[in-house]
């Protein structure tokens, strides 16, 4: 009897050891998604009305819908108004609708976010108070902010300053706890009328009452690209530049780091706070001159260069590029649910040089093309996946997929799903870069939902 008990036992072992790992499940990559479009520009809505784009700006989870930003930049079709709009999703079911439609006098919506204040105006405590802003372009006349009113669904002007008599945009929206004065302050980053600052006041309309001048004037020649906090500190990048804020009833801002290399329509971008690898705190992590860069502010703001994204690129696919434009917004963090890591994601866009491209025999790649430059951009939209277990930093590259649409280009904005039944494992993609090539209807949203390895 113990010698058949001991072979059972020895023969279930032996079952288990080769059966149960065919049966458990890999952990989820972020490098493999299940990927449906959700949205592509040209459609109309259940209301019947043409949504348009030719690229999407931002989108971003606000009270369990999502909400995104279009721009008409370089679009082609002269019988499509160039207007943008806000459409919003109200569940994964859905269909995107035209939530907010601007006027032709504004192009791009070059900003959506939501700010969130826990003081008045005083610096007393109140209740969290969640506010969806919009700020979109401007060629004459008022350079606005829009606030959305969750109980009647009108989105309130707030005008910054004085009127502009040229183009101006308001690349930047963020919002600091002052941690001398107490008080929230919200910084909106115009290219003409430098940063604006605000406070909290429901009697006023969008409950956001503004300064009639800038706290922060912008670089000649640059704009402000933005904002963010880091270890309780304030920053500010503009193209070329990052200041520090220096809080306080009569506040200042201070140069800490300069790039003189780069251009102002790439500029300093993504400027986020990340964990220090080497140590407690945080440091300021940026993309610019095709590198990711950290910047550690316990140490005199050192420098890192953590990726060259050219080099990455050119070893990861064994092709040459030319270009990478990334992080279009900010380094977007994201817990990934199964397994605890938070990850930070970033969009990208690179290009190929045209020696590679017309060589004998040409590769076989797809491209998107801006004809009178004969710039050779990757057609496909990609994005990273940064990986940090403390001074283990690593990168991945992944892509939106989609057979029937091969024409993508970029990556803008990444957003968590904020509907319940998605469970943290769904996220939105939206994008296109035209790079001032004449384009009709490129914009696209694609859902991105978490599959096993």
């Amino acid at each position: 009897m113990k010698k058949k008990a001991a072979w059972f036992i020895f023969a279930c072992l032996l079952i288990s050891a080769v059966v149960l790992p065919s049966c458990q499940s890999s952990p989820p990559s972020l490098a493999r998604l299940d990927f449906e479009c959700s949205w592509q520009a040209g459609t109309r809505d259940v209301n019947d009305r043409l949504m348009t784009g030719t690229e999407i700006m931002y989108i971003v989870p606000y009270k369990g819908k999502l909400y995104a930003a279009t721009d008409l930049w370089m679009e082609s079709d002269p019988d499509i108004p160039k207007a943008c709009q806000i459409l919003v999703l109200d569940s994964p079911e859905g269909q995107w609708r035209v939530e907010h439609q601007f006027t032709t006098n504004n192009l791009r919506l070059v900003t959506l976010k939501v700010v969130t204040f826990t003081t008045d105006s005083e610096g007393n405590s109140i209740s969290p108070v969640s506010i969806l802003l919009a700020a979109p372009d401007v060629y004459l006349g008022d350079l606005e902010v829009f606030s959305l009113d969750d109980e009647s669904g009108e989105w309130a002007p707030m005008a910054l300053g004085e009127e502009v008599w040229k183009y101006s945009t308001t690349r930047a929206i963020g919002l600091h706890h002052d941690g001398v004065t107490g008080i929230d302050h919200i910084f909106a980053g115009t290219s003409t009328l430098g940063t604006i600052s605000g406070v909290y006041d429901p009697d006023v309309p969008g409950r956001i009452r503004w300064e009639q001048s800038s706290e922060f004037q912008t670089p000649s020649g640059e704009r402000v690209m933005s904002f963010c906090d880091c270890n309780g500190d304030f920053y500010c990048a503009t193209s070329r530049h990052i200041y520090r804020r220096t809080d306080g009833p009569s506040p200042s801002w201070q140069e800490v780091y300069y790039c003189p290399e780069e251009t102002s329509p790439a500029g300093i971008r993504g400027l986020s706070a990340v964990p220090n690898p080497s140590g407690a705190g945080e440091v300021l992590i940026f993309a610019a001159l095709k590198k990711v860069h950290r910047l550690d502010p316990s140490l005199d703001f050192r420098e890192t260069i953590e990726l060259d994204m050219q080099s990455f690129l050119a070893d990861l696919w064994n092709k040459p590029v030319a270009g990478v434009l990334a992080a279009y917004n900010r380094f977007m963090p994201y817990t990934i649910p199964q397994t605890g890591e938070t990850v930070w994601l970033f969009g990208f866009e690179s290009s190929y040089p045209g020696s590679y491209i017309n060589a004998d025999p040409p590769p076989e790649v797809r491209l998107f093309v801006r004809e009178d430059l004969k710039w050779y951009f990757a057609a496909e939209a990609r994005y990273f996946i940064r990986h940090a277990n403390g001074e283990d930093i690593s990168y991945e590259v992944a892509e939106v997929v989609d057979p029937g649409k091969p024409t993508l280009v970029a990556v803008r904005t990444i957003a968590v799903s904020p509907f319940p039944g998605d469970r943290g494992q769904v996220l939105y993609f939206g994008g296109f870069d035209c790079n001032s090539q004449p384009c009709s209807n490129t914009a696209w949203i694609y859902r991105g939902e978490l599959r096993s390895k």
